[in-house]
């Protein structure tokens, strides 16, 4: 059974990979909640000391570089919070679908990384969402499904964080949403 040996799924990869439309997916398949870790970056980031006033001010100012650069801290500190704690009965993310936004597993720091690789260590349902290994056509798939250029995609898809962190790639070219959830609920039963 799944919740035995993987409680907590965790999906990465780049935006417009289809992390969130193959949780959902999976959510109602398996019966577990999904959690975006974008969607509730407020939430994730005030115990950190986060100012999304603060945060406004940058993107306004200083646009979209400096905004993510603000963010990285937060980003680092809430995915080690979750991870510590995620695979622990009766904590708030514990057997949910952990849906983490672009940059949440994109770690510019060696010891950041290698801290969130020992912490996601133990969780076996760790899955990087992409749309093929080609770093030209995913870019180009993914903007093709967003509708805009998404400019820090080459760098989430070149960087090594998402496959240095993943248990499993799937890959969603000329997959549908359900085929992917499948293809990872078999993962999760085998």
């Amino acid at each position: 059974m799944p919740d035995i040996r993987c409680p907590t799924i965790v999906l990465i990869g780049p935006e417009g990979a289809g992390k969130t439309t193959i949780g959902k997916i999976l959510s109602e398949k398996l019966n577990k909640e999904i959690f975006s870790l974008d969607r509730h970056r407020k939430e994730l980031y005030a115990p950190f000391d986060y100012d999304d006033a603060h945060a406004d001010k940058i993107y306004e100012q200083d646009g979209v570089e400096a905004l993510l650069k603000y963010w990285k801290y937060f980003e680092y500190r809430a995915v080690v919070d979750i991870l510590q704690n995620a695979l622990k009965p009766g904590d708030r993310f514990y057997g949910k679908i952990l849906d983490f936004g672009a940059g949440h597993s994109i770690l510019e720091n060696k010891e950041e990384l290698d801290r969130v690789a020992e912490l996601i260590s133990p969780y076996k349902g760790v899955f990087l969402v992409v749309p093929c290994e080609d770093v030209d056509e995913a870019l180009r798939i993914m903007e093709e499904r967003r509708g805009h250029e998404l400019s820090y995609n080459r760098h989430f898809l070149n960087h090594p964080s998402n496959k240095t962190l993943a248990k499993h790639i799937i890959y969603t070219k000329d997959v549908s949403p359900e085929q992917s959830a499948h293809e990872i609920s078999k993962y999760l039963d085998g």
